[in-house]
């Protein structure tokens, strides 16, 4: 009887310990809100957005994407640093890779005190499947180019609406920052390129960005610290307009850093990869913690 009742003890107790984990694990996670970002309707006709489940790494994209929101990771406890970065998916501005080029990153930016935005902007209006949508490269820069502007704007009313409610979300207005990989790396560039004083980013991460759809321009006078990496056996060839942004940078006296990798194709994101490339987002936190 004595041997029953220790047992049932220490079932009680692991069970106890089970459901105190349990109870404190909302208390772990991150704050998550969802904010509708203020744009202009275009005159493209729209399709009905869809969200396409890949599974693995890949995650979720987001397809034909109209109307422009924002979700908020917001950090907790003593790590806050008051700092944020909006981060643009990439996706060919056809679609938004919002699983492993948004929130994988958002989470690791956020458990390290800086406020992450997943930035859903607009993307191209088709009709069909992107498997069974397919265009020439030309036709691809073509259509780009022409969501491009409306995306880039997208980004900058978000930078905008934070900066506008940097107090309320524990935020330094000086202290946004805009990032994006491949096409989210064009809208990176072209909003920097174009920003006003009350939209500019203060700091930037083009992320093997696609500068083929954007159009040369000259370093902002605000001067945002770059930072950029991309992989030297990039498919798309996007390692040399990666090394031109630096330049540029640079040579306008601005502060840059590049991170140019042997190896890792494009679109690595946030794989979990065993060879250099797999440690580029460890060098941005710390790059974002040390602005």
């Amino acid at each position: 009887m004595r041997k029953l009742l220790i047992g049932c003890d220490v079932i009680f107790k692991k069970m106890r310990t089970r459901c105190i984990v349990l109870l404190l694990i909302p208390f772990f996670s991150f704050s998550q809100k969802t904010i509708s970002v203020n744009y202009k309707k275009w005159d493209l006709k729209s399709f009905p957005e869809s969200k396409i489940n890949i599974g693995g790494s890949e995650g979720y994209y987001y397809d034909n994407v109209s109307e422009p929101q924002m979700d908020l990771y917001l950090p907790k406890g003593d790590a806050v640093t008051g700092k944020a970065m909006i981060i643009c998916p990439g996706g060919a501005l056809k679609i938004l890779s919002y699983f492993k080029e948004g929130v994988k990153l958002a989470e690791k930016l956020a458990s390290n005190g800086i406020t992450a935005i997943i930035l859903k902007y607009r993307t191209y209006p088709r009709k069909g499947s992107l498997v069974k949508w397919t265009q020439s490269p030309q036709r691809d820069i073509d259509s780009a180019k022409i969501i491009l502007p409306h995306s880039s704007k997208d980004a900058l009313s978000a930078i905008e609406m934070i900066r506008n409610k940097a107090k309320k979300y524990k935020i330094d207005p000086n202290k946004i920052g805009l990032m994006g990989f491949s096409a989210g790396g064009a809208v990176t560039m072209e909003a920097t390129y174009k920003a006003t004083p009350k939209n500019q980013p203060n700091f930037i991460a083009p992320i093997y960005p696609w500068m083929d759809i954007v159009d040369k321009q000259n370093v902002p006078q605000n001067k945002p610290p770059a930072f950029i990496s991309c992989a030297n056996d990039d498919p798309l060839r996007l390692a040399a307009p990666s090394v031109q942004i630096y330049n540029d940078w640079i040579s306008a006296n601005a502060k840059a850093e590049l991170h140019m990798f042997s190896e890792g194709g494009h679109g690595y994101g946030m794989n979990d990869l065993s060879i250099p490339v797999g440690k580029w987002s460890d060098l941005l936190v710390d790059w974002i913690l040390s602005l």
